[in-house]
């Protein structure tokens, strides 16, 4: 009989030197798509020409961290077929280890290093994103225009007619902005007015500040009250939501905090509980993409080429992909829960590889 912790050292050993590598081919695909964007991004700055190298090595691991199931797939299947093709799979059968074992063993190495990518992976994605849009902000125009919210509301940056905005927002509703206070500066930043104002309807750049107080000078002595007043900025309402919802740069331990400067300001909370759970739920998909690669390939009769494993791989990636785009789908529209978007593709993936499981251990 075979050692069985042999067999999960070996098992352990195989799949991890088979994922480092698949990993690392992925990676280097990133870099040199992401060369050629940032290549084309800087072609016209006084950028040096390390530049779009060093941004590319800053955003790739974030596309990886996105496409770790597909590695995990991919470096399943390969590790499966590699027992296969080798015969070393008939002759751990023969040592008295079940397909299950064969099968639950990699799923648990998986598990492990979804763990690992969760907990560390995805702070370090987090920070190299947050430096590479940092980066990025200091060579486009766009580093007039910021925006930002933490415990005390929205802040937010804007430039406009030689004009340069501070504007503080305690809470968003819907298109509107309540309590706002707008410290207007010249491009030498000297204080020229302050507006302050109940409210301000965002839905286009051109804002409609309502009941307003005019400040004509920072000593809060010279002020005029208004009913109504137009703010020429660069900001919309789908602009500003769409710069609070890209939590790319927010690391699972940053998210608490997060939703509670969210709630502060009454923005609505769902895009974080989503990435919660799609952050909870990730060791637990990487799992599955190993279990559903192991039961696939026990199931299809190996014919001596990989022609026929590596169709299987493109297609399983192809519908796992479009099986979380329609759930996402049905999670905007609210067909189903934001939650169950998240967590639906995994019963689904788990469920038809467990029964798999069942019909490849009796085989």
């Amino acid at each position: 009989m075979l050692n069985v912790n042999l067999l999960k050292r070996y098992i352990f050993k195989e799949y991890s030197k088979i994922l480092l590598n698949t990993i690392l081919v992925f990676f280097s695909l990133g870099i040199l798509l992401h060369s050629v964007d940032e290549v084309n991004f800087f072609k016209d700055t006084n950028a040096n020409l390390y530049t779009p190298l060093y941004l590319s090595v800053l955003k790739t691991p974030s596309l990886v961290y996105e496409i770790f199931p597909f590695i995990f797939l991919i470096a399943s299947i390969i590790l499966f077929v590699k027992l296969i093709h080798s015969q070393e799979i008939y002759i751990l059968r023969m040592s008295g280890i079940s397909n299950f074992r064969l099968i639950i063993y990699p799923c648990i190495v998986s598990f492990f290093y979804g763990l690992v990518v969760v907990m560390i992976v995805n702070t370090l994605t987090s920070e190299l994103t947050h430096k590479y849009l940092e980066i990025k902000n200091s060579y486009t125009k766009e580093n007039e225009f910021l925006a930002s919210i933490n415990s005390n509301g929205i802040w937010i940056k804007d430039k406009n007619d030689k004009q340069i905005y501070i504007i503080k927002a305690s809470k968003l509703e819907n298109n509107f902005l309540k309590k706002l206070s707008v410290n207007v500066f010249d491009e030498n930043f000297s204080s020229l007015f302050r507006i302050e104002a109940e409210k301000a309807d965002i839905k286009s750049n051109i804002w409609k500040l309502e009941n307003v107080t005019l400040y004509n000078k920072p000593d809060n002595v010279n002020k005029i009250n208004i009913k109504t007043y137009p703010l020429n900025t660069n900001f919309d309402e789908e602009k500003i939501t769409s710069l609070f919802s890209n939590l790319g740069s927010i690391s699972l331990w940053n998210l608490k905090n997060l939703k509670k400067n969210y709630e502060t300001i009454g923005y609505s909370t769902k895009d974080i509980d989503i990435q919660f759970q799609k952050e909870i739920s990730y060791p637990f998909f990487l799992m599955s993409m190993t279990l559903l690669a192991g039961v696939v390939i026990m199931f299809v009769p190996f014919k001596g080429g990989y022609l026929i494993h590596s169709t299987i791989s493109i297609i399983l990636s192809v519908i796992i992909f479009y099986l979380n785009d329609f759930s996402k789908a049905l999670g905007k529209t609210e067909s189903i829960s934001m939650i169950m978007s998240v967590w639906t593709p995994l019963i689904i993936v788990l469920t038809i590889s467990l029964i798999g499981l069942v019909y490849v251990n009796e085989k």
